[in-house]
Order: structure tokens, then sequence, then C-alpha cells
């Protein structure tokens, strides 16, 4: 059986003659994007091996079905015209173009690990001969050859729902010599599905997607609910990283460990806070290593590698962030970096600490290394924050009793702002209205583009006013009135500075009280903030609120969407 090999590799005119068929394969697919070029060339040139020399490949039917289906779906060529190039070729030939093919498939693509993450994940993992080794959400198996090539006596298994990626993985395993089992199913039936539960693995790793709702996992709300049956703490709001953080978990055999690369996001927000307990009162996990930005190719999103086991009485938290070897459009981590991050992870250092359950529980599970490494915390262009401040309040101190007597049940043109009103940084339009406003309150009313910050209940919400010629919105007393001199700061570019991980540290690091969090003025007036030049925050506040208008696209599309679901059954089916 023909196997890549680097002997193979190595045999000058054999790879002459497959970069030859290569070239001209691409020809055929010209017009379609490069990406799909890749891709037909891989799974026609398998195709046209088996048509030159069957006894070249193993038998795998279910393969050969997936890549005649791509082939004839993407390409629109027919199977005889592909079939006029297998006479100048050798199956070995062809079999090489498809491995060089698949070579630039798996290169910056959403589906593939980032080879310096596989490597990376590799060593924390420490994979041994006798080990079984999964894969969660697998794709194109970047992490799982990589693991191959340093421990060929470990068992490999692969998972992932994606049949685009089960297919690319597939070949490259064929051509490598079927050493890895890969399986096409969702990676959650491996412990739902009776049939599939009780399968262990001493090492696991998982590049799992970013940015997933628990419903969007699959089979409607059939899975979600059965993984909240399965683990209580989940919620319609948590992430679905801490599904599958769960779901590895679960597959770890006893003394096991696993790594995952997750998003910042889900290690703070207040969304994921009971997961985090979970997860951090079981002691299961072992580390958290922020990475370096822009390491994936295909998000902005900050990520971080988890490593996960049993018995863990501390967590320990690397910052890796500026142990990176800058890329032209991704970072990268050269050897010396990743073996920094290595022996971080097991000796204490100036980037490398245990944190206590206590420490982590005093900052509702928060476990960004950001919450625990900035310690007293300097800007380049630090300035106190009452450096743009024209006039800094804390909201009305109505009594309950006096804004019961001056609500509204009608409406006019005068608000009142309560805390319950922020929801996800934004003032809600239906505030509720007022009857009069008393002249000892009046300077407690807001003006447009004012700056609102909580006083209490960490985690502290932001906004920006809005208010409309005519109107009077009052804040009450549990809000700060920040008005900003806008000739020195722009005020969405603060609010995108305390929505930040680097803003929530630094106002974290002012706050006192355990049972009820709080900022006093003055800390927050003493606060040091980066204040770049002006043209610097305005391209940031017009960044800001460019990513602001798109989500609320998207949060349109949404609720048009689930209205229309809604009704699929009236409108399809005729009510007698």
């Amino acid at each position: 059986m023909f196997t890549i090999s680097e002997k193979v590799l190595a045999d000058v005119s054999l790879t002459e003659r497959a970069k030859r068929a290569f070239d001209e394969l691409r020809t055929m697919f010209f017009n379609l994007s490069e990406l799909q070029q890749f891709i037909c060339i891989a799974v026609t040139g398998y195709l046209l091996a088996k048509e030159v020399d069957d006894s070249s490949l193993p038998k795998t039917d279910e393969l050969t079905s997936l890549a005649e289906d791509y082939a004839t779906r993407y390409s629109g060529i027919s199977k005889e015209k592909l079939l006029q190039l297998k006479s100048g070729y050798t199956a070995e030939d062809l079999l090489l173009a498809a491995y060089i093919a698949l070579g630039y498939v798996t290169k910056d693509n959403e589906c593939t690990t980032p080879d310096c993450l596989a490597e990376l994940g590799t060593q924390i993992l420490d994979i041994k001969s006798g080990d079984n080794v999964a894969d969660i959400c697998s794709g194109m198996g970047t992490f799982l050859f990589t693991a191959l090539q340093k421990e060929p006596d470990a068992s490999f298994f692969g998972f992932d729902v994606s049949s685009l990626c089960y297919l690319i993985a597939s070949l490259k395993n064929t051509l490598l010599g079927n050493k890895v089992s890969l399986s096409l199913l969702n990676a959650f039936d491996l412990v739902l599905d009776p049939a599939r539960s009780g399968m262990k693995f001493t090492k696991v790793f998982s590049n799992y997607p970013f940015g997933l709702g628990l419903r969007y996992l699959g089979d409607g709300k059939s899975l979600p609910e059965k993984l909240k049956a399965r683990y209580p703490w989940l919620t319609n709001s948590t992430s679905s990283d801490w599904a599958f953080n769960s779901l590895i978990c679960d597959m770890l055999e006893e003394g096991g460990k696993a790594v995952a690369l997750m998003t910042n996001g889900s290690l703070w927000n207040a969304s994921d806070t009971l997961a985090r307990k979970h997860f951090v009162e079981n002691g299961l996990i072992e580390a958290v290593i922020g990475l370096p930005k822009s390491m994936l190719p295909y998000t902005y999103l900050r990520a971080s590698m988890v490593v996960f086991s049993r018995g863990n009485s501390n967590v320990r938290i690397v910052d890796a962030s500026n142990w990176v070897t800058p890329g032209r459009r991704i970072n990268q981590l050269s050897k010396k970096d990743i073996d920094m991050v290595i022996d971080a992870v097991s000796h204490d250092g100036e980037h490398s600490f245990l944190v206590s359950k206590d420490n982590i529980r005093s900052n509702d599970y928060r476990l960004n290394v950001d919450r625990y490494v900035m310690g007293e915390i300097h800007f380049i262009n630090g300035k106190p924050f009452s450096s743009v401040i024209k006039r800094i309040t804390r909201g009305a101190p109505c009594t309950a009793r006096e804004l019961d007597e001056i609500t509204s049940t009608d409406s006019t043109n005068m608000q009142y702002l309560m805390l319950a009103n922020i929801k996800k940084g934004q003032i809600e339009d239906n505030l509720p209205y007022l009857k009069s406003i008393d002249a000892k309150y009046e300077k407690y009313c807001l003006k447009n583009d004012d700056l609102i910050l909580s006083k209490n209940g960490y985690p502290y919400k932001v906004a920006i006013a809005s208010v409309k010629d005519g109107r009077k919105i009052l804040a009450n007393g549990n809000l700060y009135i920040i008005e900003i001199d806008k000739e020195k700061a722009n005020p969405y570019y603060l609010k995108a500075f305390f929505e930040s991980d680097q803003g929530i540290t630094c106002l974290k690091s002012i706050t006192v009280g355990t049972a009820m969090p709080n900022i006093g003025i003055e800390p927050l007036k003493n606060l040091e903030i980066p204040i770049p030049s002006l043209e610097e925050q305005n391209n940031i506040a017009l960044k800001y609120l460019s990513k602001l208008d798109e989500i609320k696209m998207l949060q349109m599309s949404l609720e048009k969407a689930e209205e229309e679901l809604s009704n699929i059954f009236n409108e399809e089916v005729a009510l007698g």
C-alpha cells in the first residue's frame, strides 16, 4: 500500500511528477475559489489514483463516496473528463498531488488548529506510548497528525460533525497509512448516546467552535435540554465552551489530562459564572494559559488554552501573551516560545503562579489571566480618569416612596433610569415615565453622551446616554453620571475601554466590599486609564460603534427568524 513518508517526499522525480499533476488539475478548477480548487485537486487526485491502481489504497468505500460527491457537486466537471488526466501519471503521482493540495487546504483554515498550537497542546498532554488520545471537533486533523508524528505508538481518535472536515482528514489519514480512527458524528453523542457512552481516553484535545449558544449545538431544542439534564449548572445563556469542556472532562479516564482552546470571554463573563464555579469547586481546572493576540486566522477573539484534570486544589495562571513570534497575518509560537510556556505550566515564575480557590471565589470565579497578573496597572498614555471629566456625580437619591409618587402610567417627556434598565451595555428605550422632576433633582438628569457607570453590583455596567431634545432622563443613585470633556476624550472610546479585559481589571482593582461590591467616587476619579490622542480614540470609537451596529442587525435578524419559526405551522397548515 502506498503511503506518504519522508522517503516518498525525498523522491525528487516523484515529487516533480506530482507537482505537474497538481498544476494540471488546478487549471481545470480555475473558476472556483482558491480553497475549493485545492479541495477539488485533493479529492480528484485520490479518485484518479483509485482508477489507475486501486491496490495502492485500502478499501475505503465511505471515503470514496464522499470524495465523488464533493468532486461532482463543486467542480461541475464530468467524471469522464477528469479521468482523461490519469493516462499520464501513476497512482503514486496522483496521491502525492492530492497530499500537496491537502497542505494548502489545511493552511489557515477555520477548521484547522494552527500548527504551533497543535504542537503546544501535544507537549502539554505529554502523550506516551499506549495512550488513547481523542480530538473532540477534530476538524481537518492538524492536532491528530502532529501528535501521531510525536508518538506513533499511541492510539488516536478524531470526532467531528462536518462532512467536509471528515473528508479532508480522512484523505490525509489514508495517505499517511490510516493510523488514526476518524468518526463523523456530533461529539456530544459520545456521552448522550447509550451506544457510544462509556468511551474513555487518557488524553483529550479540543479546538471546538467559538461563540455558539447551546441552541446551536444541533438537534434543535433536544440537545440543549439533554445537556442541561446532564449538567444542571448549564443555562440557556451559558456559552457552548463550557458544554464542550464538560464533554471533554466526562471522557477523561481517571488520572487523564485534557487541553482545550476557548474564548477569553467565557473565562470572565457573568453568564458563565455557574459553569466556572462548577469546574473550579470540583478541581477540574489545572491551568489557564493566556495566549498572545491574533493566534487564530478565523477570528479576532483572544483565546486561552485551558488544561483540565482532576483533583486540583489551585489553578495555575500562565501569562503567555508576550511570548510570540509576529507573523504577516497571524502570530506564531516559535520553538522557544513553546518551551517557555511548557516550563511555565510546571513552575512558578514572573509569568506563572498558582491561584487559590478562595482567590478565585472572591473574583466571581473569573479565570481570565489579566484578572490575576496585571497587579498595579500602568499604561503608556496613562492619566487619571479625572483629567477627562467635566463633572461626576451619583444619581438622584430618590426614596422608593418619592419615586412611586412621581411615576406616571402615561407617556411624558420625563423618564427614569435604573440599573436594571441597562442591558448588554445599552439603555432600554421603554424607560418608566415620570409626572414631574423636583428642582432639587434637576442636576441628576442626564446630558447627551454622558457616560453612565454602575456604582454597585459587580460586574459593573457601562452605557452612553442618548437624550433627545425636549426630553429629560433622571438617573437613580446606583449610577454614576459622568460628563466627559469631549476635547480630551471620546465617550465611546471610554466605554470600549471599561468593557475590555483591561478596563474590567482596572475597575476591579478599586472595588471594595464583598457582599456588596462597589466603587467609591474618589478612587474612580484617581483611576489611571489610557488616554491616547483624540484621533486614535476616535478610530477605536468608530470601530466600536460599527461592531455595535453589526450586533444590532444580527439581533434584529435573529428576532425576525425566531418570529418566523414560531409561525411556520400556522402559515403552512390550514387550521380547521
